[in-house]
């Protein structure tokens, strides 16, 4: 009698394993996205605090470039959706709907990235010149970095869809994905609304 030979289930399978998987990944996001709220929350609150005491917040001279900050979160929003319209068309077989999806996100990343370089080399003033400069630059800093991350997730997820590695089987990669730069994209919200809106 032949001895029955265990195996575990395949790549894009189905089991325990990979349901654990499926949503083990996005809730790791979610978790992650706690912890930056928690540190953008912070920033805030620091910026807050000077702001309420006594003596000089803003150093004198220091301009504000709306134009460019207001134009960064209308980007970030569109971004938003772009990468929805990528998970949509991997959830409902469309892939050609996925990778548009996934270029438009990457450009629309791209740009954010670079107008927010830019952003930062325009502020009238240096890193650690005030407690003002310090958080405004830490608050900026860290949005870069969040975008960074962000495309990478972005531009990693999207070349499984192009190698016909993305697929219903393991929709949470996309899941996870799209979380990831809504949690991005939502931190900028915050630090645009702090620095270039309340000032």
């Amino acid at each position: 009698m032949a001895t029955p030979m265990l195996a575990l289930p395949s790549a894009g399978g189905s089991g325990t394993g990979v349901e654990a998987r499926r949503s083990t990944l996005p809730l790791a996001v979610v978790l992650g996205g706690a912890g930056v709220a928690t540190l953008v929350g912070g920033l805030i609150a620091a910026y807050l605090a000077l702001r309420s005491a006594p003596g000089e917040f803003i150093p004198e001279g220091v301009g504000y470039d709306n134009y460019t900050a207001s134009t960064l979160s209308i980007t970030a929003v569109m971004a938003m959706v772009t990468i929805e319209w990528a998970a949509y068309g991997v959830r409902k077989g469309f892939r050609g709907q996925a990778l548009f999806g996934f270029g438009i996100t990457v450009l629309l990343a791209g740009a954010f990235l670079n107008a927010l370089y830019y952003l930062i080399t325009q502020l009238g003033f240096e890193a650690g010149s005030s407690d003002y400069a310090t958080v405004v630059y830490t608050m900026l800093g860290l949005a870069f970095a969040l975008v960074v991350v962000g495309l990478f997730a972005v531009i990693l997820t999207g070349l499984r869809a192009v190698g016909h590695q993305l697929t219903t089987d393991n929709y949470h990669l996309i899941r996870a994905t799209a979380l990831l730069w809504h949690v991005v994209a939502l931190a900028w919200l915050a630090v645009y609304y702090t620095v270039y809106v309340t000032k």
